[in-house]
């Protein structure tokens, strides 16, 4: 019984970590496309941080 849980949680966490992937690759492709070379003009931009978590 153990086992299958160890099991269970090791798949959890597997897939929990390919949907952190997709997320973070979506991201970045959303900000190759907004383009990178107005903010280096501007020493002041403040880049938004998205929230990437989990409720509990």
């Amino acid at each position: 019984m153990v086992i299958q849980r160890l099991e269970m949680c090791i798949a959890l966490v597997k897939l929990a970590m390919e949907f952190f992937m997709a997320v973070v690759e979506a991201i970045g492709i959303v900000i190759q496309r907004n383009g990178t070379a107005a903010p280096l003009a501007n020493h002041h931009y403040i880049a938004p941080v998205p929230f990437v978590g989990f409720l509990p």
